[in-house]
């Protein structure tokens, strides 16, 4: 017999469901959920040592909570924070990082939000047959089925307008694929993977590119590759001396807004800092961040695993004499720290444990971290707060408006 309970929701996790507890105390996590809902809910089958619950109905539905305006929103896995107020995601989002340095760091908390709708400019887009016709979208919620999308409300103009023409252009040839594309100055570069239903169907890639109106792309299927226009495009918060250059499935941020926030945050935490003897930069990429290190310190050292990023970084950086950059794993590469010294930290959501481990040993004065995952980063941090570092400040920034997803930046320095 299924169990039902009333329950007051209170907060949200940290991968955006509501949080309540039961009557007998147990926290319960509830999907689609929002911080001052009254819910009754269906308990599901317990799993990973944490209740899970289903709205029922919405008893008392929060202030915080609004209609979504997309309508695959029920569906689709991507914003599956739409049904909440831009005000209280910022507030939930800056209460993740709080969590995440502990009780002990009393930092002002600074949540910087960017423009709500039609801000990401970069995407990946599953396609697959289904009843006849070619369809492009999402991976749905929880399931392997893809939620077909005709205009996806946070991509940009430009990328919207190819999600609207690539499943007719592909439909005759293309039997399964998925496609990346990135937005830049000089237009969006689109990377195709997949099977084609019939090699002798498919048109040159240079027809493509036209059809399409794409500055680059680049076919990927079964054996055959071929490559027409452009193969990088400029991220313009970066135009200027140190442009940053980037491929169809290579990483970037996926906003304009979000990346100009988190190097200002960058910036603001050099400039705090003052000038270093040395940086060291780890997980340094195509050289985003690598470029405001620039002038900061005589030597900078900047590691990167991705040979691909590291020769576009190395082809922006090319005039910067002071920059020495290096491929491969961070851990192996990380250099005894000299007095006084800074290191750059930026990885994946997967942390970077090794390099605090090192720096808890080496004892970098100062640490700068960019983080997009609040749980290694709360593990990160207090492995360096046991080492004697302190937050000396922090910002988290709202790249992904609509999602749990939050980027920050926080200041150490060895105490």
């Amino acid at each position: 017999m299924t169990e039902m309970a009333i329950v007051d929701v209170t907060a949200l996790g940290g991968l955006g469901d509501g949080i309540a507890r039961l009557e007998d105390g147990r926290v319960v996590l509830v999907p689609d959920a929002v911080p001052g809902d009254r819910l009754l809910i269906e308990q599901l089958p317990q799993k990973s040592g944490m209740m899970r619950g289903k709205i029922a109905e919405i008893l008392t539905p929060s202030p915080h909570r609004q209609v979504p305006p997309c309508p695959v929103f029920e569906k689709c896995g991507g914003c599956t924070w739409q049904h909440i107020d831009l005000t209280t995601q910022q507030t939930e989002k800056a209460s993740f990082l709080r969590h995440a340095l502990g009780r002990t760091a009393e930092v002002a908390i600074a949540a910087q939000p960017i423009e709500p709708w039609r801000h990401r400019r970069r995407v990946r887009l599953h396609l697959r047959h289904e009843k006849g016709k070619l369809v492009a979208g999402m991976m749905a919620r929880a399931s392997h089925d893809i939620a077909e999308v005709d205009d996806c409300l946070v991509l940009t103009e430009a990328l919207s307008r190819l999600l609207q023409k690539l499943p007719d252009v592909a439909r005759p040839w293309l039997k399964t694929g998925e496609a990346y594309a990135v937005e830049g100055v000089e237009g969006v570069l689109l990377s195709l993977h997949g099977l084609p239903n019939d090699f002798r169907l498919m048109p040159q890639a240079a027809t493509l590119l036209s059809e399409l109106g794409v500055a680059g792309i680049k076919l990927s299927l079964g054996r055959f590759t071929e490559e027409a226009g452009l193969a990088e495009v400029t991220l313009p918060e970066t135009v200027g001396q140190w442009p940053v250059h980037v491929d169809a499935a290579g990483f970037c941020q996926a906003t304009e807004a979000g990346n100009r926030a988190i190097r200002q945050a960058v910036a603001e935490a050099f400039d705090a800092v003052g000038p270093v003897p040395r940086i060291q930069e780890f997980f340094a990429g195509s050289g985003n961040l690598s470029a405001l290190c620039v002038g900061r310190a005589p030597v900078i050292r900047t590691i990167e695993r991705d040979p691909d990023a590291v020769t576009r970084a190395r082809a922006t950086l090319a005039s910067a004499p002071e920059v020495q950059l290096f491929c491969g794993d961070v851990d192996e590469l990380v250099d005894a720290a000299v007095p006084g010294e800074l290191w750059l930290l930026d990885p994946g959501r997967a942390g970077a444990r090794g390099v605090c481990q090192q720096a808890a040993i080496e004892g970098p004065e100062h640490i700068v971290y960019v983080s997009c995952a609040m749980d290694t980063l709360r593990r990160d941090v207090q492995l360096l707060q046991g080492a004697g570092y302190a937050v000396q400040s922090a910002v988290v920034i709202d790249a992904f408006p609509h999602t749990p997803h939050v980027e920050a930046v926080v200041r150490l320095r060895k105490s």
